[in-house]
Protein backbone atom coordinates (compact mmCIF):
# COMPACT_ATOMS: atom_id res chain seq x y z
CA UNK A 1 0.00 0.00 0.00
CA UNK A 2 3.22 2.40 1.03
CA UNK A 3 6.01 2.70 -0.99
CA UNK A 4 9.17 1.69 0.36
CA UNK A 5 10.89 4.91 -0.38
CA UNK A 6 14.46 2.93 -1.12
CA UNK A 7 16.24 5.79 -2.31
CA UNK A 8 15.85 8.16 0.30
CA UNK A 9 19.14 9.14 2.66
CA UNK A 10 19.00 7.34 6.13
CA UNK A 11 18.40 11.05 7.69
CA UNK A 12 15.10 11.80 5.29
CA UNK A 13 13.99 8.01 6.19
CA UNK A 14 14.33 9.19 9.72
CA UNK A 15 12.62 12.31 9.36
CA UNK A 16 9.52 10.57 7.46
CA UNK A 17 9.67 7.48 10.46
CA UNK A 18 9.46 9.91 13.19
CA UNK A 19 6.53 11.62 11.25
CA UNK A 20 4.81 8.96 10.83
CA UNK A 21 5.68 7.43 14.16
CA UNK A 22 4.07 11.21 15.25
CA UNK A 23 0.68 11.01 13.71
CA UNK A 24 0.17 7.49 14.55
CA UNK A 25 0.90 8.30 18.64
CA UNK A 26 -1.35 11.37 17.88
CA UNK A 27 -4.37 10.19 15.70
CA UNK A 28 -6.90 11.25 17.75
CA UNK A 29 -5.59 14.80 18.31
CA UNK A 30 -6.26 18.13 16.29
CA UNK A 31 -3.46 17.81 14.28
CA UNK A 32 -2.24 20.68 11.64
CA UNK A 33 0.12 19.67 9.25
CA UNK A 34 2.23 22.78 9.26
CA UNK A 35 2.71 22.42 13.04
CA UNK A 36 3.54 18.62 12.44
CA UNK A 37 5.87 20.00 9.79
CA UNK A 38 7.51 22.67 11.85
CA UNK A 39 8.21 20.36 15.24
CA UNK A 40 10.18 18.01 12.60
CA UNK A 41 12.16 21.04 11.73
CA UNK A 42 10.76 20.65 7.76
CA UNK A 43 8.92 22.67 5.51
CA UNK A 44 5.21 21.54 4.65
CA UNK A 45 6.25 21.19 1.21
CA UNK A 46 9.12 19.11 1.81
CA UNK A 47 7.37 16.54 4.41
CA UNK A 48 5.04 16.21 2.23
CA UNK A 49 7.32 14.67 0.02
CA UNK A 50 9.06 12.95 1.66
CA UNK A 51 6.79 10.90 2.89
CA UNK A 52 4.58 10.53 0.04
CA UNK A 53 7.83 8.85 -1.63
CA UNK A 54 8.36 6.35 1.72
CA UNK A 55 5.33 6.21 2.07
CA UNK A 56 3.16 6.26 -0.92
CA UNK A 57 0.81 9.27 0.09
CA UNK A 58 0.67 12.45 1.47
CA UNK A 59 1.25 12.81 5.85
CA UNK A 60 -2.85 14.15 6.26
CA UNK A 61 -4.01 11.48 3.45
CA UNK A 62 -2.25 8.72 5.76
CA UNK A 63 -3.45 10.64 8.79
CA UNK A 64 -7.13 10.20 7.45
CA UNK A 65 -6.16 6.67 6.95
CA UNK A 66 -5.37 6.14 10.22
CA UNK A 67 -8.55 7.65 11.69
CA UNK A 68 -10.82 5.81 9.66
CA UNK A 69 -9.27 2.40 10.37
CA UNK A 70 -9.82 3.46 14.28
CA UNK A 71 -13.56 4.38 13.65
CA UNK A 72 -13.83 1.74 11.91
CA UNK A 73 -12.62 -0.74 14.80
CA UNK A 74 -14.21 1.53 17.25
CA UNK A 75 -17.95 0.84 15.40
CA UNK A 76 -17.31 -3.18 15.77
CA UNK A 77 -15.56 -3.25 19.06
CA UNK A 78 -17.89 -0.67 21.14
CA UNK A 79 -21.58 0.89 21.39
CA UNK A 80 -20.71 4.35 21.28
CA UNK A 81 -22.41 6.46 18.85
CA UNK A 82 -21.25 7.66 15.10
CA UNK A 83 -21.00 11.22 17.10
CA UNK A 84 -18.87 9.96 19.82
CA UNK A 85 -16.72 7.64 17.49
CA UNK A 86 -16.43 10.85 15.27
CA UNK A 87 -14.53 13.16 18.08
CA UNK A 88 -13.04 9.91 19.73
CA UNK A 89 -11.42 9.27 16.29
CA UNK A 90 -9.95 12.50 15.72
CA UNK A 91 -12.53 14.34 13.39
CA UNK A 92 -13.73 17.17 14.45
CA UNK A 93 -17.16 17.68 12.05
CA UNK A 94 -19.93 14.65 11.97
CA UNK A 95 -20.85 15.52 8.49
CA UNK A 96 -16.85 15.37 7.28
CA UNK A 97 -16.38 12.40 9.22
CA UNK A 98 -19.36 10.40 7.43
CA UNK A 99 -18.55 11.83 4.21
CA UNK A 100 -14.92 10.46 5.20
CA UNK A 101 -16.16 6.98 6.02
CA UNK A 102 -18.03 6.57 3.08
CA UNK A 103 -15.38 7.58 0.54
CA UNK A 104 -12.91 5.48 2.70
CA UNK A 105 -15.68 2.26 3.43
CA UNK A 106 -17.96 2.58 0.71
CA UNK A 107 -20.55 2.96 3.42
CA UNK A 108 -21.44 5.39 5.82
CA UNK A 109 -20.74 4.60 9.41
CA UNK A 110 -24.13 3.43 10.39
CA UNK A 111 -24.30 1.21 7.67
CA UNK A 112 -21.12 -0.05 8.81
CA UNK A 113 -21.99 -0.99 12.49
CA UNK A 114 -25.20 -2.38 11.12
CA UNK A 115 -23.25 -4.97 8.61
CA UNK A 116 -20.70 -5.62 11.44
CA UNK A 117 -23.42 -6.61 13.71
CA UNK A 118 -25.13 -8.71 11.25
CA UNK A 119 -21.74 -10.52 10.48
CA UNK A 120 -21.41 -11.05 14.33
CA UNK A 121 -24.98 -12.43 14.51
CA UNK A 122 -24.62 -14.52 11.81
CA UNK A 123 -24.71 -18.07 12.84
CA UNK A 124 -25.13 -17.53 16.23
CA UNK A 125 -28.51 -19.65 17.12
CA UNK A 126 -27.21 -22.69 15.95
CA UNK A 127 -28.68 -25.52 13.31
CA UNK A 128 -32.03 -25.79 15.08
CA UNK A 129 -32.93 -22.51 15.94
CA UNK A 130 -31.37 -20.10 12.73
CA UNK A 131 -33.82 -21.70 10.16
CA UNK A 132 -36.45 -20.03 13.06
CA UNK A 133 -34.70 -16.84 13.05
CA UNK A 134 -34.57 -16.69 9.33
CA UNK A 135 -38.58 -17.53 8.54
CA UNK A 136 -40.04 -17.54 11.80
CA UNK A 137 -42.94 -20.05 11.69
CA UNK A 138 -46.99 -18.36 11.33
CA UNK A 139 -49.63 -19.27 14.15
CA UNK A 140 -52.73 -19.51 12.51
CA UNK A 141 -55.23 -18.34 14.65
Amino acid sequence: MFGDGIHQSRHVRKHAEQVRAYLEANLTQDLDMSAVARAASLSPFYLTRIFKQRYGVPPYRYLIELRIRYASELLRESSLSVTQVCHRSGFNSLSHFITTFRNHTGMSPSQYRRVVDWQQDAGRFGQETEPLVETPRRMNF
